[in-house]
């Protein structure tokens, strides 16, 4: 069960990441909508010259659709990329009929296939997943070919199996009918007919597939032009009291993001959907919020139309309002289109302005709750909270970018870490450090803590923070923190004491955050860490970046060195001043192999002209083995915890006093 809840999710999850990478796509077609309109009206170009360019975005989506949809799919099903997206347009072209054969030429279906370009992806992709999973047969077990070839060699098999199954279901498609159910609604009254057409429009829209084009494919419209309420007929009623800007009531929904929603994202994509919606034209919000298979906004956007359907014929019975035309061009723009329907009848203008500010209402709470689960709204208070002075890059979707098996179980850990931190403190702490011969203290390492309720707590968000690529924000709340001590605290501005500040993976990567980092601490005695294992993993990256901050007059540690990463034949090559051997390693000094390995390591190091830290000294034997060892500076909990700004004071004035028997 859980296996098919994960699929189940890594489907929308691609399905919403294929939405949001074709906006490019329908931005440029709805663009292309609005110049089809003027050029209608003001016939600045001959129709017959454009037509085959309109042609060709309207038939260019189905497959772009099925490229994107595979695309996705693949990553989170952790599949080949071009693997599977090839075969998934393959199957396309073989299986929708979107190609026809006839005689000897072969020619480009109008058909309906927007649901083969969502179906078929989905069937390849985790049929591919399960056979692979299950079947564990390789035509080639070794790795003494090109990766590439390997790939492509083993997935004969799965992609053959895909093959069969897939004639297999279009041919059980084939045989099974839905004329029952379409005649059904056929037979019914005009309006049940009617209801039944707003909500099987919308429906389909939540699928991904356009709802209009669906319905009129699969199902009897004739009634639609029959009248409906008044003198009006169904479609122009539709059209003009049913949805305004698009299905869904798309105003409603441009005006509840602007109102109620602090999603950067989210109101973007609305302020961009204003001149479309003008003319209807909704796919941009529908697919780039996305609307499609979203559980929160799916309910407005189903229940929106079909309040309006019942409220509007109401409310003209009730008021007898009449049309003075037979038509309504679905371009028209809402308002205008009531006023020229009834003849500038006020009556109409009244329902109009009152539908949309119900419609508003209706979105409202909704809207809002899709804001507050959204990590982009989360993020977004984050900042204000932290008081970020300078941007960092943006990271979209940060939730569903590395997540495979456990995305939802990530979103909502990533979630959880947000709000732990907006419901709490971010407080800088600082374990003093010691030179090994003087035990004076040097230096400290700044640590974060985050505090709730006056309790102290470990910051176990980062490692979520890590995995969502958006660690750099503590980081760089870390530096602006820092910064602030040095400038107030006495022992920082007073005494020559080194601060170190630890770096991930995505800090020491942005360029823009290391020039940050120089600009606004450079002069001062830092050192900033990056732990072993991010160094080993991308030393060359790593080492550009700690280039720049040692030309800047910074040092840079490697951290938790010894935790399994070591390659001696890396030390070389570090730009790196100091190394930290990890606490771990110290533990397994205990026998005798383990402490010669770890004075070993010390000599070798020191050799080498780096600085050694003994990390993790919890006790006066270990203290008296490091020193032994030729360890240059020590830190631990036998000196002390973390501190507080005050505490630190107040420890390093009883650690250097003369009392002690040590002067600063």
């Amino acid at each position: 069960m859980a296996d098919f809840r994960s699929a189940l999710n890594n489907i929308f999850t691609s399905f919403r990441a294929a939405m949001v990478s074709m906006i490019p796509y329908l931005f440029f077609r709805s663009a292309w909508i609005i110049f089809i309109v003027l050029n209608n009206k003001l016939n600045l170009v001959p129709y017959d010259a454009i037509r085959s360019i309109d042609t060709a975005i309207l038939l260019i989506f189905p497959i772009l659709l099925t490229c994107t949809l595979a695309y996705h799919l693949s990553f989170h099903f952790s599949e080949e990329r071009f693997m599977v997206t090839s075969i998934s347009v393959t199957m396309f072209f073989l299986f929708s009929g979107f190609i026809t054969h006839s005689g000897e030429i072969l020619t480009i279906s109008d058909a309906f296939v927007l649901d083969d370009a969502i179906f078929i992806p989905v069937v390849v992709c985790v049929g591919c997943y399960l056979i692979q999973k299950h079947l564990k047969y390789r035509l080639i077990k070794s790795n003494v070919v090109n990766p590439i070839v390997e790939s492509a060699v083993n997935g004969l098999i799965p992609h053959s199996l895909i093959f069969l199954l897939l004639i297999a279901l279009y041919y059980l498609i084939g045989l099974s009918s839905t004329d029952f159910f379409v005649q059904f609604i056929a037979n019914l009254p005009t309006g049940v007919q009617a209801y039944f057409h707003t909500l099987i429009i919308h429906i389909t829209w939540l699928l991904g597939i356009h709802g209009a084009s669906a319905f009129y494919t699969f199902f009897d419209y004739s009634f639609v032009s029959d009248i409906y309420v008044s003198n009006i007929p169904f479609n122009t009623f539709f059209d003009v009291f049913v949805i305004y800007g698009g299905s869904g009531s798309t105003w409603a929904l441009i005006f509840a993001i602007l109102l109620f929603s602090n999603m950067k994202i989210a109101r973007t994509l609305a302020k961009i959907s204003i001149p479309f919606a003008v003319i209807n034209v909704n796919e941009l919000l529908v697919y780039g919020l996305p609307i499609i298979f979203n559980p929160i906004l799916a309910i407005p956007f189903l229940l929106v139309p079909l309040f309006n359907q019942l409220f509007a014929q109401v409310f003209i019975e009730f008021l007898n309002i009449v049309s003075v035309r037979d038509a309504i061009e679905w371009v028209t723009p809402s308002f205008v289109d009531g006023y020229l329907l009834t003849g500038g009848d006020p009556k109409a203008l009244v329902l109009q302005i009152i539908t949309l500010l119900i419609d508003i209402l209706i979105y409202m709470p909704f809207v809002h709750r899709y804001s507050q689960n959204s990590n982009d709204s989360l993020l977004d208070t984050l900042l204000q909270k932290m008081r970020f002075s300078h941007s960092i890059p943006e990271k979209k979707e940060v939730s569903m970018a590395d997540m495979h098996d456990e995305v939802v179980e990530q979103h909502e850990r990533l979630n959880r870490s947000l709000r732990e931190i907006l419901a709490g403190d971010l407080k800088m702490y600082y374990q003093p450090q010691f030179d090994a011969k003087s035990l004076s203290m040097v230096g400290a390492e700044s640590l974060l803590r985050l505090e709730t309720e006056k309790v102290l707590y470990l910051p176990t968000f980062i490692e979520h923070f890590e995995k969502a690529k958006i660690a750099q924000y503590i980081d760089k709340w870390v530096v602006e923190a820092v910064e602030k001590d040095l400038h107030t605290a006495p022992i920082f501005y007073n005494y020559p004491i080194k601060i170190s500040l630890n770096l991930n993976m995505d800090s020491i990567s942005d360029s823009n955050l290391i020039e940050f980092i120089i600009e606004r601490l450079s002069g001062y005695p830092l050192v900033f860490e990056v732990t072993e294992t991010v160094y080993a993993h991308n030393i060359d990256l790593v080492n550009r970046s700690s280039r720049k901050l040692r030309e800047a007059g910074f040092e840079v540690a490697i951290d938790d060195f010894g935790t399994g990463y070591s390659c001696l034949s890396m030390l070389s090559s570090l730009e790196a001043d100091i190394i930290k051997l990890d606490h771990n390693f110290l533990r397994q000094a205990r026998d005798n192999k383990g402490s010669k390995l770890y004075c070993s390591m010390v000599s070798t190091l020191k050799s080498l002209g780096f600085v050694v830290v003994a990390e993790g000294v919890e006790t006066e034997e270990e203290l008296n083995f490091v020193q032994s060892c030729g360890v240059d500076l020590v830190q631990g909990f036998y000196f002390s915890k973390a501190l507080s700004v005050d505490q630190l004071t107040h420890y390093f004035n009883e650690v250097n006093s003369p009392v002690n028997g040590v002067t600063q």
